[in-house]
């Protein structure tokens, strides 16, 4: 079987790890060798100006039919907030190029859940992508656990959620390569914090202040230092991090960032994935902000806490069955991040609905991916 593949797949650890998971997926799907050659979607995108760009044209086509599957996916590239689109998402195939493609789409582990204001026409563009994609029975779409269902029901229309099922993140599918790799000798809390997300819009979280999020976040770093025996792991996923991490140690004394903070490297590809999900693997509990942090650390059964800036995270939580294992960054916080935190270290809080929902994922590809 011969796959196309079109996603991000450059400078975010996330992003390789859910890349890892679908080769994990088709691994129990299909039978027999499968051939995947990937194409990077930032090479679509309206601000991508070198010499290689990409677009969703008849050239696109041509290349797809050349393969028996064209795959999208996983990503929030179905976030119908994008200016000037076609479709209104990421993912700009009108109906002339989708009648030019032959071999079967599939969109899936997707997110549609805007983190902008959405410009005016973008729900009719959405719409009428969705029509045209889904009259196709060859084409096959499905949205991830991040609270996608409940933006279709809610905004897009009933017909749409009911059409288009959910499927588990491909980072559930992640397993690290055996890599090991602990930054410091003692016991560790790992944070993974962002700069870009706070900044960002929800329809249920309330607008985050960047520097209310610090002071608190601050206070929960200091909380550690002074009343527990856990050094603080931070971990970045995109170079972009290390400033919000830079923003959170500006209240700590410098000793303690000298004797009780690590940063693990900025690595990138599947290599760096590994190595920085093995420091995840060896930790005793996860704050996590960006949404393969969460998705990872449940996956690995590492008891976890949301840091809520963005719906898709809250989302995600509660499709696990996890919901108490989040915290909105909206508002103050730290008392309430402080009381989970004792509780996870305390009872090793983990997904009840993994399995079941590992193994629904997979029966909805084998339905759909025939070798």
């Amino acid at each position: 079987m011969k796959i196309l593949h079109i996603a991000s797949f450059d400078g975010n650890i996330g992003d390789n790890a859910s890349h890892i998971g679908f080769d994990n997926i088709l691994a129990q799907v299909v039978d027999g060798d499968v051939a995947v050659d990937q194409l990077e979607i930032r090479k679509f995108y309206n601000n991508y100006s070198l010499p290689d760009k990409q677009r969703f044209d008849a050239d696109l086509a041509a290349l797809a039919n050349k393969y028996d599957y064209l795959f999208i996916g996983g990503g929030g590239f179905l976030d119908f907030d994008i200016k000037g689109s076609v479709t209104g998402t990421t993912i700009a195939l009108s109906p002339e190029v989708l009648d030019l493609i032959k071999s079967p789409i599939i969109i899936s582990s997707i997110g549609s859940n805007p983190r902008n204001d959405i410009p005016e026409g973008n729900i009719d563009k959405y719409r009428a992508f969705l029509d045209a994609f889904l009259s196709a029975e060859k084409n096959f779409l499905a949205v991830r656990n991040d609270g996608s269902k409940q933006v279709l029901r809610d905004i897009i229309g009933q017909k749409y959620h009911d059409a288009i099922p959910e499927v588990l993140d491909h980072g559930f599918f992640y397993e690290n390569d055996g890599s090991f790799y602990k930054p410091t000798p003692k016991k560790y809390i790992l944070i993974n914090t962002t700069s870009d997300q706070v900044h960002m819009k929800n329809r249920n979280i309330g607008e985050v202040s960047e520097e209310g999020y610090i002071t608190e976040m601050g206070k929960v770093i200091n909380y550690i230092i002074a009343e527990t025996d856990y050094d603080i792991v931070f971990a970045p996923h995109i170079y972009s991090d290390y400033k919000a991490i830079d923003n959170l140690l500006k209240g700590v004394n410098d000793f303690y960032i000298r004797t009780r903070i690590a940063i693990t490297p900025y690595a990138q590809g599947n290599a760096g994935c590994n190595q920085i999900f093995s420091a995840y693997r060896n930790s005793e509990l996860v704050l996590g902000m960006r949404f393969h942090a969460n998705v990872c650390s449940i996956a690995m059964d590492i008891p976890s806490i949301g840091l809520g800036a963005l719906d898709r995270v809250s989302g995600l939580y509660q499709s696990m069955g996890l919901s108490d294992n989040a915290v909105t960054v909206d508002k103050p916080f730290y008392e309430e991040l402080i009381t989970k935190m004792q509780q996870n270290l305390a009872e090793k809080t983990t997904s009840p609905n993994l399995q079941q929902m590992k193994q629904q994922t997979i029966a909805a590809y084998k339905q759909k991916m025939k070798a």
